[in-house]
């Protein structure tokens, strides 16, 4: 009788005495195969599938090459940079494969990976040039040093993403480190190149946030007039946000400081007026728009003035 077909399996496999590393063999081959039919997606779970079984260097190299082609740059770099660590002999190699990681994320605007991938290479090889990726180191310094390293990076970046990502990085800088008025001038000109969302909305935000705060600068040292100009630029920059709220009782405050009460009590009713306001923004402009319709000391009843500006509130609202 002859044996079943599972048992003649098992006992082939005895004899041939196949290795344990068998499976990553098939999954190198997979890899391979996939590889040279341009399924880079397919090579590269097939070669971490592998390396799963057998780290090698060879199967980090071609991990590395098959990350890069389908744009998976932090996979490519971390196989670039264990290439390295797993054969010293083949650094050059691993530093080549990050400067086309860099190369990539540089036409992409991916300063993240591109910061990454030159912060690898120079671990990798230290004495290696960076060229013009050394750009991408700015993007990692503290805030002081980036306002003295920045410029440089802005005047060797191309045009492109990559640029306007570094022009937000030197705004941010400007921001933290309390050059509010510069950091506004900065958020503009990426507001006027770029039309990359993300970079958009974090612009405008970083508008809001200086224009503020140089708005209650201003307040505080009695100049009204410029204080009302920096936050009608919050209300512009970031409309139905806390900032932009929060600037509309601040232009209260400097209407009032110019006698112009009407023009006060409007600014606080806008934020009571508004949908999902903040609490503590509602009963600040609720105590400042009531501290408008008080009596004066001495006196029993409100003034008549203030007395139609609310009935002007109520019609209008």
């Amino acid at each position: 009788m002859s044996s079943p077909h599972w048992l003649r399996l098992l006992l082939a496999g005895l004899v041939c005495g196949c290795p344990a590393g068998g499976a990553a063999a098939d999954h190198e081959q997979l890899g391979d195969r996939a590889y040279r039919e341009g399924r880079y997606p397919a090579a590269v779970a097939e070669y971490e599938a592998a390396l799963k079984h057998r780290d090698n260097a060879r199967l980090l190299a071609k991990l590395g090459s098959a990350a890069l082609h389908d744009g998976e740059l932090a996979k490519a770099i971390d196989a670039y940079m264990g290439l390295k660590q797993a054969d010293g002999a083949r650094a050059t190699e691993a530093a080549a494969g990050l400067e086309r990681v860099a190369e990539l994320a540089a036409r992409r605007g991916q300063l993240v990976d591109l910061t990454t991938a030159v912060r690898a290479l120079r671990m990798v090889a230290p004495g290696r040039p960076l060229g013009r990726f050394g750009v991408a180191q700015a993007a990692g310094l503290d805030a002081p040093e980036a306002l003295v390293a920045l410029p440089a990076a802005l005047a060797a970046a191309s045009k492109g993403r990559l640029a306007d990502s570094l022009l937000l990085a030197y705004a941010e800088a400007q921001r933290v480190t309390t050059a509010c008025e510069a950091a506004t001038h900065s958020y503009g000109a990426l507001l006027r190149r770029s039309q990359d969302a993300r970079l958009r909305a974090r612009a405008a935000e970083g508008v809001g946030v200086c224009a503020l705060r140089l708005g209650l600068d201003a307040l505080s040292a009695e100049q009204s007039e410029a204080a009302e100009g920096w936050f009608e630029t919050v209300r512009r920059s970031v409309p139905a946000t806390p900032l932009a709220w929060r600037a509309a009782i601040g232009m209260g405050d400097a209407r009032l400081k110019q006698g112009d009460v009407l023009g006060a009590a409007v600014a606080y009713q806008s934020v009571l007026s508004a949908a999902s306001v903040p609490d503590s923004l509602t009963k600040l402009a609720t105590d400042k728009l009531n501290a408008l319709s008080a009596p004066p000391p001495g006196s029993a009843t409100a003034n008549p003035q203030i007395t139609q500006i609310g009935k002007r509130i109520d019609a209008a609202g």
